[in-house]
């Protein structure tokens, strides 16, 4: 029988996860689109509330796995989950981004259904999911089994066959002479457990980098956030920084003019190489601007303070310390537990266990381990959000899309979405490899252990903890760029804006 407090809580925590990201689209969204772009915000409340609650899952499957879930196939819902996921991530956001992105007019410019905004969308979608879907199939077709390792147990007549586990094989059963055999069983797996394969392995590139920068910059800009916050200043001191970031928008301005003289001047006659560095000096140019509005927004606060909430950067502050541990405790984590062949301490495992013995273990669903659980899955996807940025700053080819309170587009929106989506796959499947006692023989273990872990060519991946390792290795680099990275932030993009507003047009410049 299903545990009623399971189900009350499940659903309740269901709720109150798709009353948190409608909030937050409110909260965070353009005033350009408070009444336009209904499709592309429901698309990011579906996508979002899918990634997060996709990680509140496990929780419910460690419950259903020790008998407090009333028996359910939750190996169903996680194929239910992952087949929904894999359709926002390659059908409906890139859809809902390429309709938002199109300003065409109606009417503007048409002179069929492809030149429409929805039939241009389509287009693009249809060539992105073609693609998709042709890999996937070709590589479905030649590597579609996995190999699983097994040990074969023999005393006397009697025969028992152990599949391998992250969990240590005991053979206390062998009582007299044991003939011990091991094998790899090499079994087909289903399509949708190949789909979740894929989409883990495509995720982990952009979760290795993206955790990693966000495990530093996430903390270090709420602490930061708190130390800049807008403080009272004399009116001397207002006007000599209102001169300087009217300087800088000069410069804004004159680099902007550049580079439209430089691109009308060589449109028709431009190399690739001309293609992409302008579209490299528009990323610069955007990130400029981004900085300046920033810069401006923070010293209006500075002039009004009564307009400022001092509860907000303190609260940032809070949660600036609470990241700081919680990237600790992730790495130490890491490194006792899940890079050694044998972990040395199960760490977060037995933290997660004594919470569920605090919040009782009988009660069907252990409401501070679930919690507690819950808190460094998110912190996880939140940390994505974080290195998409950071990257976006620090890389001059990589467009950023920031998530600013009261000022995020919905093209922002979608392609914050669509990275969390991607990587909420990895997610879980690093939370299922970094606590394998707390979630011992649940669905997702036996879908992530025991077929996907092995799966032909991905399980190199796993084995050899490729991902796991290069992100530790940039966190070390993130945490040396944040260490030496200029003091002067305004003094280096006035500088990359002279530049740009320098430079001489033509199809010879350079």
């Amino acid at each position: 029988m299903v545990d009623a407090w399971l189900i009350i809580t499940v659903i309740l925590f269901s709720i109150i996860l798709l009353a948190v990201m409608i909030v937050m689209v409110i909260v965070f969204g353009h005033p350009d689109d408070k009444n336009e772009a209904k499709f592309p915000k429901a698309v990011v409340i579906l996508g979002l509330w899918l990634a997060f609650a996709s990680v509140l899952v496990l929780p419910y499957d460690v419950a259903n796995s020790r008998g407090s879930g009333g028996g359910l196939h939750v190996e169903v819902l996680w194929e239910i989950i992952y087949i929904t996921l894999a359709i926002l991530i390659f059908v409906i956001i890139p859809f809902a981004y390429f309709f938002y992105e199109n300003d065409t007019e109606p009417g503007e410019g048409e002179t069929g259904f492809f030149d429409t905004q929805f039939g241009s969308a389509l287009a693009y979608t249809l060539g992105f999911f073609i693609v998709f879907l042709t890999i996937l199939l070709i590589m479905y077709a030649f590597l579609n089994k996995a190999n699983i390792p097994v040990t074969k147990l023999t005393e006397g007549i009697e025969e028992i066959t152990l599949i391998s586990t992250n969990l240590t094989l005991s053979t206390k059963g062998c009582h007299g002479y044991c003939l011990k055999s091991t094998f790899n069983w090499a079994i087909p797996v289903t399509f949708p457990v190949f789909l979740m394969c894929f989409v883990s392995f495509l995720g982990w590139f952009f979760w290795t980098f993206f955790v990693g920068v966000g495990f530093v910059a996430l903390p270090w800009d709420l602490i930061n956030d708190f130390r800049t916050r807008p403080v009272p200043m004399d009116i001397k001191e207002y006007i000599t920084q209102r001169e300087a970031l009217g300087k800088r928008a000069q410069y804004l301005i004159d680099a902007g003019v550049a580079l439209q003289r430089e691109n009308a001047s060589t449109h028709h006659t431009q190399s690739r190489a001309q293609r992409n560095r302008e579209r490299t000096d528009l990323l610069r140019f955007e990130k400029a601007y981004y900085f300046l509005k920033q810069d401006v927004d923070l010293l209006q606060a500075c002039k009004d303070l009564r307009n400022t909430n001092p509860i907000w950067y303190f609260l940032k502050l809070v949660m600036g310390i609470i990241g700081i541990i919680l990237s600790i405790t992730w790495v130490i984590h890491i490194i006792i537990f899940i890079l050694p062949p044998r972990p040395y301490y199960p760490f977060l495992n037995n933290f997660f266990i004594t919470l569920e013995q605090v919040g009782g273990a009988n009660s069907g669903f252990p409401l501070f381990g679930v919690i507690a659980f819950a808190i460094y899955g998110f912190y996880l996807l939140w940390c994505v959000v974080k290195g998409n940025f950071k990257l976006g700053i620090r890389i001059a080819f990589w467009k950023i899309y920031p998530m600013e309170l009261g000022k995020t587009k919905m093209n922002a929106f979608l392609a914050n979405t669509w990275i969390i989506l991607l990587c909420s796959v990895p997610t879980v499947q690093f939370c299922v490899r970094a606590f394998p006692i707390y979630a011992r023989e649940t669905s997702i273990d036996m879908l992530f252990g025991t077929q996907i872990e092995y799966m032909k060519f991905f399980k190199y991946f796993w084995e050899n903890n490729v991902f796991i390792i290069a992100m530790l290795i940039v966190v070390l680099f993130a945490m040396i760029a944040t260490s030496i990275q200029p003091r002067n932030r305004a003094a280096e993009v006035e500088k990359e804006l002279q530049a740009m507003a320098a430079r001489p047009a033509g199809p010879d410049s350079s």
